[in-house]
């Protein structure tokens, strides 16, 4: 899902985030970078002998916005807030569900073995 882009020069830096916490960016649709998270996490990347950096933000259980900045050799050059999709905040309690249900069976499991 893609959420936002970038152009700086001729160069479109596109940051996709998945339903399951895969965040990829990528340079004129070539991907560059790609990490798994729930909160947020920073891509580093060279363009142009740049360094740069994309950092994506995320407050569970806060409002539904992703912040998005971009810096450039330090410098802040952009931000963007993003709304997510309601659907995505859903899978993610579905999940966290599923994830605590599994720990408490497997827990129980445990206990019945170890008495």
């Amino acid at each position: 899902m893609k959420y936002t882009e970038f152009n700086i020069d001729a160069n479109k830096i596109e940051f996709l985030n998945s339903k399951f916490g895969l965040e990829r960016v990528l340079i004129n649709g070539k991907k560059i970078s790609s990490k798994f998270s729930i909160t947020g996490i920073a891509h580093k990347f060279k363009l142009n002998s740049k360094d740069y950096i994309l950092k994506s933000k995320y407050t569970l259980f806060g409002t539904r916005v992703i912040n998005i900045q971009l810096s450039e050799n330090g410098k802040l050059i952009d931000t963007k807030a993003i709304e997510i999709n309601k659907k995505q905040h859903i899978y993610w309690m579905a999940f966290g569900i599923c994830v605590g249900l599994l720990g408490f069976e497997l827990g129980k499991l445990l206990l019945e073995n170890i008495g």
